[in-house]
């Protein structure tokens, strides 16, 4: 890694830490790749920066995508985001569900395809 590479990487793990008050998995992971742990980033942050929808909204959108991909890291991650942004309990639950709903759907709309052949 070359040192411009590793001080731009610890000034990213920094803001992400400002942010969750902890250094989400993925994150972990891709700092094998700092290229990859870049471009990760600076994509999940224009997102996260993007005004079109509140923060609460998006993290309650990632609960349930993390919902819906069983992702155990991701909805930590993301409920910690939104409790840190006011959400309240039913607001997470209800996210938790609509993701799990829309896994179900999706899985039983694929499965009755293949079964119609």
């Amino acid at each position: 890694m070359h040192e411009e590479d590793d001080v731009e990487v610890r000034t990213i793990l920094a803001r992400i830490t400002s942010y969750y008050g902890f250094v989400p998995r993925i994150y972990q992971e891709l700092q094998r790749n700092p290229e990859a742990f870049k471009a990760f980033f600076y994509k999940n942050e224009q997102l996260a920066t993007d005004r079109a929808l509140p923060g609460l909204t998006k993290e309650l959108i990632a609960i349930g995508a993390a919902a819906a991909l069983g992702s155990e890291y991701c909805l930590d991650t993301h409920v910690e985001g939104a409790k840190r942004l006011g959400a309240r309990e039913d607001q997470i639950f209800l996210a938790i569900l609509l993701g799990a709903s829309v896994a179900e759907t999706t899985a039983l709309s694929r499965s009755l395809r293949a079964w119609q052949g």
